[in-house]
């Protein structure tokens, strides 16, 4: 038994030298027989890992957008007509205003004041102190004239006014006329006299109507129209009448000529005043202070010649 026990004690003893003690034995020595040899590393194959695929980005197709479809029209039912008023109609007998032109366009833009406006001075205002030279032929003088005072002018030179001290004052000097209220005092004056010409041109179209009617309801006229010394005036191919020219001529009136006649009316028989007349309306130019006025008069003939020449306007005796 005890043999047993030492065989196996050596044969421990020499396996613990072999695995412990004899290896770093071994390498101090140089001896290699004794390493085992590695076991031979198994090769694992490894499969590369599958790329992702990338999937197509779907393209983006940009289509014009379609017409939507327009809903089916159906004709419109005609409405009904709605009644149209009806369009006033004009009265040939309405009065039709004369038309003048404003006082700028009258003097052109203010560079040429009629002359007939000159005829007596008109009194204006000084908007600015003005130191004046009055001259009268050799002799001058200076004048000062304060804001607001008045000034009589007496004629235009271009942009300037002809002034004097007074109406009757010999001494004459020059002014702006923008230093004055001279377009002022000309616009007031023409505009009252436009309302009077209106007013007149007014009243001599009542009274051609109120002539017309009294003659469309007069009694026929007998032959000869009441007797040889009352007969019709004669009436000559161009318009106009002998007997109305031959009183122009003779001065029985003076403001109207036989050149300033725009036009010459019908013969008319009309009972004025109690009186039985003959009476031709005549349309001529009068010159104003502010230029040429169309103005209408009317010839009254009796007993074969022109009694009197009157403004058909306000029955005034032309002169």
């Amino acid at each position: 038994m005890k043999p047993l026990l030492v065989i196996a004690l050596a044969i421990a003893v020499g396996y613990v030298s072999y695995e412990y003690v004899y290896p770093p034995f071994a390498d101090a020595m140089k001896f290699t027989k004794h390493v085992p040899k590695p076991a031979p590393k198994k090769e694992v194959a490894v499969a590369p890992a599958p790329k992702p695929v990338k999937k197509a980005e779907p393209k983006v197709v940009m289509e014009e957008p379609k017409p939507e479809p327009k809903p089916e029209m159906k004709p419109e039912e005609p409405k009904p007509e709605m009644p149209k008023a009806p369009e006033p109609v004009a009265d040939p007998n309405a009065f039709v205003p004369p038309v003048y032109p404003p006082a700028d366009q009258l003097t052109q833009n203010w560079t040429v004041i009629p002359k007939n406006f000159f005829k007596e001075p008109k009194q204006v205002t000084i908007k600015k102190d003005l130191k004046l030279e009055m001259q009268m032929g050799k002799a001058t003088a200076a004048t000062n004239f304060k804001a607001g005072s008045k000034i009589f002018v007496m004629d235009q030179q271009g942009p300037n006014l002809v002034v004097g001290a007074s109406a009757g004052s010999p001494m004459r000097g020059l002014v702006a006329m923008e230093d004055t209220d001279f377009k002022d005092v000309f616009t007031a004056a023409y505009e009252q006299v436009k309302v009077i010409a209106i007013e007149n041109a007014r009243k001599a179209h009542e009274y051609r109507l109120a002539a017309a009617e009294r003659a469309k309801n007069a009694p026929a006229p007998a032959a000869g129209g009441g007797g040889s010394s009352n007969s019709k005036p004669a009436k000559d191919a161009d318009g106009s009448y002998p007997m109305l020219l031959a009183s122009m001529k003779a001065g029985e009136v003076t403001e109207i000529k036989p050149d300033n006649v725009k036009s010459w009316g019908e013969v008319a028989q009309e009972k004025i005043d109690g009186t039985d007349y003959w009476t031709v309306n005549v349309k001529y130019e009068t010159q104003t202070m502010f230029g040429k006025f169309e103005t209408e008069a009317q010839a009254r003939i009796r007993n074969g010649k022109v009694e009197k020449w009157v403004y058909t306007g306000s029955g005034e005796v032309v002169p």
